[in-house]
């Protein structure tokens, strides 16, 4: 499809969007064939990607994707001056890193390495909503009339969009689209921040979560899926050369994973799925050196089933606590102390769930001595979090130990 053919058809896609009709057969299967044909150009950059991420830090994780469907039609009528040609993201790569220092050293590479075209650059200045990352966007080495995007971000700022997605979906929200919602636009805000914030600041986000039961939908969303995912990872471990992953959240909030030998077969199941699935959110991705942590850090708002805000939420609240006993302000002490206790007996009803289930698996007959082990260790260390928490020895000082030592009644 040339370029002018491909704006051709972005514009009859706006008319049926603008109309709230739904896009012809015939345009959809057009905008597949677009998608797809992307497949060569991201390729051949993600090859080179990886390799160079790799030379800047060997924890790097790169991944490929090509733009969904749903978010194709979406940025098509939400930027009606956009020709679909010009959409420099149709195809991306993705590399996560666990420092700002290893970025800015790959930020230079990939210089050096591509054409580039133009940047955006949201680590000197964060846009407005707290999102910080480096956004590339280079001509193929197939074909200089189309661009890819890299995007270059630190694992905490990747866990902070993560976030974002992960709130739209469990409030059936589109904030990452544009849509406006001051208390959730404010949560990630502070949340972006969560090292800098004031005391007040840090009230003001944990109130926000308590008004709209956060660290609660959270928990009962990654207990339903946490023992599932496991297990449907444990059964795709077997599969030795299955490199593409469709990674689905269905309209009952429960995760899904399938993998693929073949990048076309891969599509080809994409594509069905966005014809024959309403309300669901899925990605079709392709990971370097895939394991189920690497998973789960790059697809968190998919695999969902965990996040760093659970134990931010224990972090920032310690802070809370330890202010008012200084200040001796009994009543909001006392409120705050409850939602601690509630919220630690939902962590550790996800804990004593995956204990009985690894208990069980032991005794499979299609026991995996790998994937178990990968379960245990990650189960380990936040069984070891979940023990200092309830010792105390997550707070600064002494005084808020004893008081932690006496909400969970020195378990």
């Amino acid at each position: 499809m040339t370029k002018s053919q491909a704006n051709k058809l972005g514009k009859s896609l706006r008319r049926n969007l603008n109309a709230n009709e739904v896009p012809t057969s015939e345009c959809l299967n057009n905008l597949q064939e677009y998608r797809t044909s992307f497949k060569d150009d991201v390729s051949s950059v993600f090859e080179k990607l990886a390799i160079l991420a790799k030379e800047t830090r060997k924890d790097s994780i790169s991944s490929f994707r090509i733009k969904r469907i749903e978010s194709i039609l979406s940025k098509i009528k939400r930027e009606p001056t956009m020709a679909l040609g010009n959409m420099g993201d149709i195809a991306g790569c993705r590399v996560l890193l666990y420092s700002e220092f290893a970025l800015k050293k790959l930020i230079e590479k990939i210089h050096l390495q591509f054409d580039v075209k133009y940047v955006n650059d949201y680590l000197e200045n964060s846009k407005e909503d707290g999102y910080r990352g480096y956004h590339i966007y280079i001509y193929s080495p197939n074909n200089n009339s189309r661009l890819i995007e890299i995007q270059l971000r630190t694992i905490e700022s990747h866990k902070w969009a993560s976030m974002v997605e992960i709130i739209d979906i469990l409030f059936n929200l589109k904030i990452k689209e544009g849509q406006t919602h001051k208390e959730f636009e404010r949560f990630h805000l502070l949340f972006a921040n969560k090292k800098n914030l004031s005391l007040n600041e840090k009230k003001e986000l944990i109130k926000i979560d308590i008004k709209h039961n956060i660290h609660s939908k959270l928990n009962e969303v990654f207990i339903k899926n946490h023992l599932k995912i496991w297990n449907e990872w444990i059964n795709l471990n077997k599969k030795e050369d299955s490199n593409y992953f469709i990674i689905e959240v269905d309209e009952n909030k429960t995760s899904n994973i399938i993998s693929f030998d073949s990048y076309e077969i891969a599509e080809s199941s994409y594509f069905t799925k966005f014809k024959e699935s309403k309300n669901s959110h899925f990605v079709l991705t392709k990971i370097e050196k895939s394991n189920f942590k690497r998973i789960c850090i790059a697809y968190a708002s998919y695999v969902l089933i965990k996040h760093d805000y659970l134990e931010d939420w224990t972090l920032i609240t310690n802070d809370i606590i330890d202010d008012l006993i200084e200040k001796k302000e009994r009543e909001e002490l006392i409120f705050f102390s409850k939602h601690i206790y509630r919220n630690m007996g939902e962590q550790i009803e996800l804990i004593e769930s995956e204990l009985q289930e690894i208990k069980d698996y032991q005794n499979n007959e299609g026991f995996d001595y790998n994937a178990w082990t990968e379960w245990l260790q990650e189960l380990g260390a936040r069984l070891q979090r979940i023990k200092e928490i309830y010792k105390g020895e997550t707070a600064k000082n002494e005084r808020t130990k004893n008081f932690l030592y006496k909400i969970f009644g020195g378990q």
